[in-house]
């Protein structure tokens, strides 16, 4: 089995035994697990899953690309979906479900490590947000639940990245969508928990940035 499979098994059974919101995941793929598959239209470059959940304020789905934590490119290679997202956004990609079209909501980027609160396997030193934590904004984000408790320093320094590229896209694009679909990764809150959690920005309709760290 390619190690990518094999992370896309892991997470499909993450998703489906710890999450509280999650209702189905698509494959891009006829698959081992017989799961559902989404299909595509417009430009053929396809992300690995379609996450399907319900927080209480209707469906709404997340695009998600995947890939194993061992090797740095390959994560750092799960920036492609920016390209989703803005094919997305310009209308070059459709997603369907059914042959019935989707709205996409969120797009973000998971790894088999997700489930330890961190994308790259190795991945130790810590940044502590809530406890001992001298950086207020920091502290009161972590109070909020906007941000995780604590973060891993290899994972923090690449969705800074992804977020700094994706607002850099924003401005030289002019979009169709408003508001836009968030970006972000899938990780836990292992100081709470090992349940998947969305760590994500957006653009408000208050033309302003959003962060939430919100569990699936």
């Amino acid at each position: 089995m390619k190690p990518e499979e094999k992370t896309e098994i892991i997470l499909w059974d993450w998703f489906k035994t710890k999450s509280i919101n999650i209702e189905e995941v698509y494959f891009n793929r006829i698959n081992k697990l017989n799961a559902p598959v989404f299909t595509i239209k417009g430009i053929i470059k396809k992300p690995d899953f379609v996450v399907k959940f319900n927080r209480g304020f209707g469906t709404e789905y997340l695009v998600l690309e995947i890939k194993p934590s061992k090797t740095s490119k390959d994560i750092h290679d799960a920036g492609k979906i920016l390209i989703y997202y803005e094919n997305y956004i310009k209308n070059k990609t459709k997603y369907f479900i059914n042959k019935k079209q989707i709205k996409i909501s969120h797009f973000a980027i998971a790894t088999e490590t997700s489930i330890n609160g961190h994308l790259f396997e190795l991945d130790d030193n810590i940044i502590k947000n809530y406890k001992h934590q001298t950086d207020l904004w920091r502290k009161k984000n972590a109070e909020l639940n906007l941000i995780p408790h604590f973060e891993f320093i290899r994972t923090s320094d690449f969705q800074r990245s992804l977020w700094s590229a994706w607002r850099d896209l924003k401005k030289r694009c002019e979009w169709e969508k408003i508001p836009l679909p968030s970006i972000g990764i899938i990780i836990s809150n292992p100081t709470k928990d090992k349940f998947p959690y969305l760590f994500t920005m957006w653009w408000t309709t208050k033309n302003k940035w959003g962060q939430r760290f919100w569990r699936l």
